[in-house]
């Protein structure tokens, strides 16, 4: 018997690297189909995307020349009300929760047309739209209690807009991807290669062995592929954020870059910088971010800046999402996209089944890796 090789078993079904967002809403689906599933997340509190987003469940800005991606954003928002009832049911948290659209605020004309023709675009490219440009005076009817700046001379509205509490969300995801028999392990990964038809995932904890093996690790995923594929065609995307002083509730709506937390603080945030992952604070673009923030809402000069900070988001170099299986390696499922909260609903509802060997929806066929040129 010792001369013979016996064959080796995963001691993980499914392995998930990446607790955040993305990661917790595929693990949840596939332990509600009754999947043995393992997720791997950084014990860090600090570094996740969900810490440096303000949980807006978007969709009015998901590019018109991406019809697929546009769908698939309102597709996922139409999915939340039923999703968060099922998981404040299961885990037991409220979670804070808007579906009262959103807002984007217009500073002069030349502004307020380029929007207008965007949506113009949009929803031909859609077939409809929930929502259009409205007017200044249609503006102040929907947040009254704010005095806009003298140059918003409107807005553009979309009903299928809403937010949600980006920390409460994971962590309603956790408790109750834990209470169906999901498996949680606080660690770094340091290394992922392929073993005997499954994966090895090197870990503080040591050695992991499973079966398929999702990456949704953020940037994190362009280190752990590259047994795959060399350079993995995402980005970092880092935002700066300011976080105003608490208010009485204003903002029943919320409005694109300066939104009411659930908490009553205002969050202000508008920028978006390529340059690599350099998260220090540059006093001068704060100072931008907040002159803008005033300019639609000049109370904000009145109010005490708490703090500010930087995150790095995930962006996909054609600012769409990536749901693909690695070249050669139909066992590994890989998962990008910028648009975490939002599109969370259906990465529970839709992704499973694409782990689990099966086809995405039709919506969402071309966001593989195959638009890259790789073969997947």
């Amino acid at each position: 018997m010792g001369n013979i090789k016996q064959q080796s078993h995963p001691e993980h079904d499914i392995l998930i690297a990446g607790g955040g967002i993305s990661g917790l809403a595929l693990a949840y689906g596939l332990v509600a189909k009754g999947c043995k599933v393992t997720v791997l997340d950084a014990p860090t509190p600090t570094n996740k995307a969900s810490r440096t987003n303000v949980g807006l469940l978007w969709c009015q800005s998901k590019f018109q020349h991406l019809p697929n991606y546009a769908k698939w954003g309102f597709h996922s928002c139409r999915l939340f009300p039923e999703l968060t009832k099922e998981l404040e049911e299961i885990s037991g948290l409220e979670i804070p929760v808007n579906y009262t659209g959103g807002l984007i605020a217009c500073l002069g004309e030349n502004e307020y047309e380029s929007r207008r023709n965007y949506l113009v675009k949009l929803r031909e490219t859609l077939g409809d739209y929930p929502g259009g440009m409205i007017s200044r005076s249609e503006l102040e009817g929907k947040l009254p209690k704010i005095d806009f700046g003298p140059e918003v001379v409107g807005a553009a509205w979309c009903e299928d807009d809403g937010m949600i509490e980006p920390l409460t969300l994971m962590h309603a995801y956790k408790l109750a991807f834990c209470k169906l028999g999901g498996n949680l392990v606080e660690t770094l990964i340091h290394d992922i290669t392929p073993k005997d038809g499954g994966y090895s995932v090197f870990t503080d904890k040591g050695r992991m062995d499973c079966g398929r093996l999702v990456l949704a690790a953020g940037l994190a995923n362009r280190r752990f592929c590259q047994f795959a594929i060399p350079k993995l065609p995402v980005s970092a995307d880092k935002g700066q954020v300011l976080l105003v002083e608490r208010m009485p509730p204003v903002m029943p709506i919320p409005l694109l870059g300066v939104t009411q937390t659930f908490g009553g603080t205002i969050i202000i945030g508008f920028r978006h910088e390529f340059i690599g992952h350099d998260t220090r604070i540059v006093p001068e673009d704060v100072a931008i971010e907040g002159r803008l923030a005033m300019r639609i809402w000049p109370e904000l000069s009145k109010k005490r800046l708490i703090r500010a900070w930087s995150g790095l988001r995930v962006m996909p170099n054609d600012q769409q999402a990536i749901y693909s299986r690695l070249p050669e390696h139909p066992k590994v499922t890989l998962i990008n996209t910028h648009s975490a909260v939002t599109l969370a609903a259906a990465h529970t509802r839709h992704l499973p089944d694409f782990v689990l060997g099966g086809e995405l929806p039709e919506m969402a066929r071309g966001m593989t890796l195959e638009r890259f040129g790789y073969a997947c």
